[in-house]
């Protein structure tokens, strides 16, 4: 096994349950921090509840809340029938004027699947200020002067589509054109100065008619810049027709449809709304339970303080859940050295004792984790602390003999705090006079005792139940065992 590895393992059940147990303070004190919020929280709404139900049955009689209701009802209905009306007249009309276009317009009728597409491409030669030129052109052909003049020459289709259907491109791509002799072909690189004109139509003949009618109107517009701009010459590279897949057509026929349906349905809300206005008995006729609800005929009220107990009762167990599932998963994702029943096995070395330490019948009610810890030994626990000490130095001298004298110097080493190790170094260094031991080192965290570990016979681990980390337990064997430097075991806290 390698024993840098993550450990892996299931879960040990038993162990998990007293690794819970064992925290029962975080555990009672999450059961009654959300034991109060509940509490609280139902008792103020308790409270509040029954001051409503209290004014209710403090008021006026029922048919005078009826009376009321209905006045305050024919009022707001009043005032509230013209707003609705008008809104409803003018969705109306919106949605007249959206059908009327779904139905008549080019671009809702085409198929965006085969849409006949076509380009001119154009360069523009001479001229001192040729990005003046192309800017003219630009907003004559997008600025939606293209498509009126189209529109005077076949009136088939609606300038509004026209302009939709006509787009202006500036050179972002290299361009080409084919000389006089039609042998040699030039390549316009990116941001020389050409442009393209593409018109979009249904079929391909509506396409080549609007193809020519553009060329037409352009020749037409440039000689009306020369005369007003400047002398300049543009040349026709290229013009082609091609049928093709349109995604924008597709996504703006879908735009549509989906307004005009959501406009269906916020027209159908309105009128539904004005009729709930228009006939309150007859929807109170219909719907009893919601007229009478408000009067608190069936309201009762309810002590607050017993509310309150049920929902802390119900506080209690939630927040012990919370708290469980809490350290369930620093349990499992902690990696602190948990379950030292398996210790030899998990981290290939013996363990020579286990101390408790006296410091938990200081705590407040330490009592319960004494008998929790009881629980968990069984007979051990009753050892005392003194005798625990003892055993352990046993084992430790029992380790040291079966070296047959080649360990005369042990450092003491481990991960957790100086403190922690002071009262059992002490009993240590009393109890074993045959070697001599250093002090307290962490081989780990220290460079200079590092250095130090090559200069001793052997090493002895000191670890602390649910502090020390698995890994670096781990890592310290290994610094040792890399050494040559005999590892007698592990005394471990807790």
């Amino acid at each position: 096994m390698n024993e840098m590895q993550l450990r892996q393992g299931e879960i040990n059940l038993m162990d998990l349950l007293f690794y819970c147990l064992e925290r029962w303070r975080w555990i009672v004190t999450s059961m009654l921090i959300v034991a109060i919020v509940l509490g609280t929280y139902k008792y103020q709404a308790t409270v509040a509840s029954n001051q409503l139900i209290e004014q209710s049955r403090q008021g006026k009689s029922e048919e005078t809340v009826i009376e009321n209701v209905e006045e305050k009802e024919t009022i707001k209905g009043e005032q509230s029938i013209k707003s609705y009306e008008q809104a409803i007249e003018e969705m109306e009309h919106e949605l007249e004027i959206k059908e009327d276009y779904m139905k008549n317009s080019v671009v809702m009728q085409m198929d965006p699947y085969h849409i006949t597409t076509g380009t001119l491409s154009y360069y523009v030669e001479d001229g001192e200020y040729k990005s003046g030129v192309l800017a003219a052109y630009k907003a004559f052909i997008s600025g939606g002067r293209m498509a009126e003049e189209l529109y005077e020459l076949d009136q088939s289709v609606p300038v509004e589509d026209l302009q939709y259907l006509i787009s202006f491109t500036n050179s972002k791509v290299n361009a080409y054109r084919i000389d006089d002799s039609n042998q040699t072909m030039f390549s316009m690189e990116a941001g020389a100065p050409a442009f393209q004109v593409q018109i979009r139509m249904p079929d391909s003949e509506s396409g080549e008619l609007y193809l020519k009618y553009t060329e037409e109107i352009i020749k037409k517009y440039t000689a009306q810049l020369q005369s007003e701009v400047e002398e300049h010459k543009i040349v026709l590279l290229s013009s082609a027709q091609s049928d093709m897949t349109d995604l924008e057509i597709q996504a703006y026929q879908s735009s549509m449809r989906t307004e005009y349906t959501t406009s269906v349905k916020n027209l159908h809300a309105l009128r539904t709304e004005l009729d709930t206005i228009q006939n309150p008995q007859q929807n109170n006729q219909q719907n009893p339970q919601a007229a009478t609800s408000s009067l608190g005929e069936d309201a009762y009220m309810v002590a607050p303080m017993s509310a309150a107990v049920e929902f802390a009762v119900f506080g209690l167990v939630l927040g012990a859940g919370l708290a469980i599932l809490v350290l369930i998963t620093l349990y499992w994702l902690g990696g602190k050295l948990k379950n030292i029943d398996s210790f030899n096995i998990e981290y290939g070395m013996p363990m020579l004792g286990v101390v408790r330490t006296s410091g938990n019948k200081k705590r407040l009610f330490g009592f319960i984790d004494t008998w929790i810890f009881r629980l968990r030994r069984g007979v051990y626990a009753k050892i005392s602390f003194e005798e625990q000490i003892k055993i352990t130095m046993v084992n430790v001298q029992t380790m040291i003999k079966a070296a047959e004298g080649k360990i005369q110097n042990i450092m003491f080493a481990g991960t957790i705090a100086e403190g922690d190790a002071e009262e059992l170094y002490m009993q240590l260094t009393s109890e074993i006079q045959n070697v001599s031991f250093s002090s307290y080192k962490q081989v780990v965290f220290q460079s200079s005792s590092l250095r130090e570990l090559e200069e001793y016979d052997g090493i002895l681990f000191l670890e602390k139940k649910d502090v020390s980390n698995s890994e670096l337990i781990l890592q310290e064997k290994k610094l040792a065992s890399d050494r040559d430097v005999k590892v007698l075991g592990a005394i471990v806290l807790c």
